[in-house]
This record gives C-alpha cells, sequence and structure tokens, in this order.
C-alpha cells in the first residue's frame, strides 16, 4: 500500500517573512502547488501544521487535508517528522513519506522511487545536495527521534539525525525539482 503523504508546514518561515505555506506561487500558494504535485502520487496527503493553535494551524486547516500537531514544537523539522510517525502508526501504517511545503516542483513519480528503493531506515534524495526531507521514514524510527529530540536543546540537524540510521540515498538527475523556495518573489520592476 503507497504511504501517505505527510507535507511539513509547520515552520516559522522567518527569511519569507512568515506563513510560508500561503506564500503566492504561480496562481496559487506554496502549499498548494506541493499539494497538486503529491497528491497524484499518494492515497492521502496530511498536512503537519506544527504547533496547534496557531494562526498558520487555523490557516491550513481550509486546504481540505488532514491536520496533525507536533507533540514537540519549536525543535525544527524533525518535530513533524515524528508527529508524522506518530500518525502513520496510529493509523496502522509501517511508513510515512514527508515533503516540505516550499518544493512546488517535486518529480511526479517521488512517491514511487522512494518505494522501489533498496530498504532502509530511511530513503531520502541526494543531489547536487541532501534533501532529507523528501523521504520515506518506517515508523519504528519513532521512538529513537522522540528520544533524540527530548535530548537536543533548540532542535536537531536532520543530517545529524540521519547520520545514527541506515539511510538509502536516490541520486538525483534534476536539482531543481527539489528546488525549495525560501524568499518572497521579487516585485515587478
Amino acid at each position: 500500500m503507497v504511504p501517505k503523504v505527510v507535507i511539513l508546514a509547520g515552520g516559522e518561515g522567518k527569511r519569507m517573512g512568515g506563513h510560508k505555506p500561503f506564500a503566492p506561487y504561480g496562481y496559487s500558494t506554496l502549499i498548494e502547488a506541493t499539494m497538486a504535485r503529491l497528491k497524484p502520487q499518494t492515497r492521502e496527503i496530511v498536512i503537519n501544521a506544527g504547533a496547534p493553535g496557531t494562526p498558520l494551524a487555523l490557516s491550513l486547516s481550509c486546504l481540505n487535508a488532514r491536520l496533525i500537531f507536533d507533540e514537540l514544537t519549536g525543535l525544527g523539522p524533525l518535530s513533524g517528522v515524528l508527529s508524522a510517525l506518530d500518525m502513520a502508526k496510529t493509523d496502522g501504517d509501517t511508513s510515512v513519506i514527508t515533503s516540505p511545503c516550499d518544493m512546488p516542483h517535486l518529480p511526479v513519480d517521488m512517491v514511487t522511487q522512494l518505494l522501489a528503493a533498496a530498504p532502509a531506515d530511511v530513503v531520502y534524495f541526494k543531489g547536487a545536495r541532501d534533501y532529507p526531507l523528501c523521504a520515506l521514514w518506517q515508523i519504528s524510527l519513532a521512538a529513537a527521534l522522540r528520544d533524540a529530540l527530548k535530548k537536543a536543546e533548540g532542535g536537531l540537524a536532520v543530517m545529524r539525525f540521519l547520520a545514527t540510521l541506515k539511510t538509502e540515498c536516490i541520486d538525483v538527475s534534476d536539482d531543481a525539482a527539489f528546488t525549495n523556495i525560501n524568499h518572497p518573489p521579487l516585485a515587478p520592476g
């Protein structure tokens, strides 16, 4: 069975001036463009909204997707991954796929590539750089990730956590597909 895809949208988006998921992109927003890219690839898209009760969470609730919230907040994107793992376990799944909300050009076969890779704790993409949040995560990692986050002060670097696991990398031939939008568009001038 194809795992759910959890779009990580709970970050502060400081470089975008806040509310990154709703930054304009094309004729919609970053998160809507990312959702449109991933929807045909999965049975369900779920949105990680970060901390519960924030204005961002309220805005995300209008996107017609299930929202999940972080138990451990303010610790970076791995808090969202932990929430995705916990949700997948509760739902009876064995794995979950994650994607940032700011990558609207992901490969149209991203999920297929992740599922076809050799088994590992985490499968992710690697090109000119690593794309560790575009990944397939086994739910068996939840306890180790929770412990690592609780021990980390101020957050845990994704690659530092992955260094403790069995990982598999998928070679990227087109790094442009993994471009993340971190700055607001320039006004025409």
